[in-house]
């Protein structure tokens, strides 16, 4: 027993049981799980993620990561994707062992450390060359008030120097010499820094259902100067309802929203005028949240609810689903719908429910009754006599037992349309436009 033990010792490589130590080369061990799919692929990604460390670790004292000051997300993320894109982009190693111990594998790469300073200044000289050209597209962008295509295009530029960040980088631009990782990293940060939004009024007043004639001004300002062709949007904080679409400031900076309907029952909502942030969607998901941080400039609104509900008059027309008619009336009240029992009311409200019968279909335990519900809900401006609303839900089919009483059949019917009305009908209601 302990003959075969020391054999088996003996046929562990070395390199498996102590770390090489070499002068001029990299050396990169990497492991994984037998258990793991892809188990030779993913040892091989260990070993160059490995190397990878040794040379990101080896900073230059004039490159990005030891002179630009950055909070500590940031650093940890480019720190993070150094040693990532080193790895991705290792030439030239060498495979000099593999083993299989009956739980992991094993594999031994080498590079030599001249082999690779010389691919990785070519690779430089291309990185700079090309993070140069972002940096001065997303320059020119700038120039031209273009923000989000200049955020882009310097988030181009430093995803080009990503695997870099570790070296001195430095390029021409004007006539004076700029560390380029830095240059571009400052430039993405600071495009929207010093951005105001200025805003005419702080308060209006809204009816419900109604569109609000007072607009909602504000204007684009970025370190005092007025910020032409940026695309802004206008949102419920709180609340909810609808609003203009989204609009490029003008000349002058100026954009103008209207609230078009009010839908919520809050006495004191708000509406926020920002620029629309759409354009984070093209850039890299790290970089997006680098840019989230800034200070986004934000105008808000309050809207004060001048008039909660209306009056109105419920007229019951066809009554099969009488359960049902409670459930609306609990609904619309929900929605600004006071009943009352003047037919005369602001609105005058139709319902009609409707049950039938239809085949049999055969169960294996019981046979099961087709029955349908339906549903029809008009609502009407008895000062203009103009039908505001129409809502049908036809037939939505439900299996009732056969042995079930009328009642019971009725009670399921109901239930199934409500659930389906629940969900419907708010939405068509908040799409009300109601002039009174």
């Amino acid at each position: 027993m302990l003959a075969c033990a020391a054999v088996a010792v003996a046929q562990t490589p070395s390199w498996v049981k102590s770390r090489p130590v070499s002068d001029t080369k990299y050396i990169g061990i990497g492991m994984a799980s037998l258990s793991d799919a892809d188990y030779q692929k993913k040892a091989t990604t260990n070993a160059l993620v490995d190397i990878a460390t040794q040379i990101g670790v080896k900073l230059e004292s004039t490159s990005f990561m030891q002179m630009v000051d950055v909070d500590g997300q940031a650093k940890t993320l480019f720190e993070q994707k150094v040693n990532e894109s080193l790895a991705a982009h290792i030439e030239g190693q060498e495979l000099k062992g593999s083993y299989n111990d009956g739980s992991f594998h094993y594999v031994y790469f080498e590079l030599d450390k001249k082999k690779y300073e010389k691919l990785m200044k070519a690779k430089k000289e291309r990185a700079v060359s090309v993070g140069l050209d972002w940096y001065v597209k997303g320059k020119n962008a700038e120039a031209l008030n273009n923000f989000a295509g200049a955020a882009q295009l310097f988030a181009n530029g430093l995803q080009a120097v990503e695997p870099y960040l570790y070296l001195d980088l430095k390029a021409e631009y004007k006539g004076n010499e700029i560390n380029l990782a830095g240059a571009l990293y400052d430039a993405y940060v600071n495009v929207f820094a010093g951005m105001t939004i200025v805003q005419n009024v702080t308060e209006v007043g809204v009816e419900a259902f109604k569109s609000s004639g007072e607009p909602l001004n504000v204007c684009l300002m970025r370190n005092g100067v007025a910020m032409p062709n940026m695309l802004m949007k206008a949102t419920f904080a709180s609340g909810e309802g609808e609003l203009t679409a989204p609009m490029k400031t003008d000349e002058s900076g100026m954009a103008v929203f209207y609230i078009t309907n009010v839908t919520s029952k809050q006495s004191l909502q708000s509406v926020e005028v920002s620029m629309d942030d759409n354009f984070l969607a093209s850039l890299p998901a790290s970089y997006r949240q680098i840019i989230s941080n800034v200070s986004w400039p934000v105008a808000r609104f309050n809207v004060v609810l001048m008039n909660a509900n209306y009056s109105a008059y419920l007229n019951v027309e066809k009554n099969q689903l009488d359960a049902c008619e409670k459930q609306v009336r609990s609904l619309l009240a929900n929605n600004y719908f006071e009943f009352t029992e003047n037919p005369s009311a602001q609105l005058f409200v139709t319902l009609s429910t409707e049950m039938t019968v239809g085949g049999v279909v055969p169960g294996e335990l019981y046979d099961m009754n087709e029955c349908f519900a339906s549903m029809t809900l008009r609502v009407y401006d008895n000062v203009k006599q103009s039908q505001l609303l129409e809502y049908n839900v036809p037939q939505v089919k439900v299996l009732v037992p056969a042995n079930n009483s009328e009642q019971q059949a009725k009670a399921m019917c109901t239930r199934e349309l409500m659930k389906r009305v629940k969900v419907e009908l708010p939405k068509k209601i908040k799409k009300l436009n109601i002039n009174l």
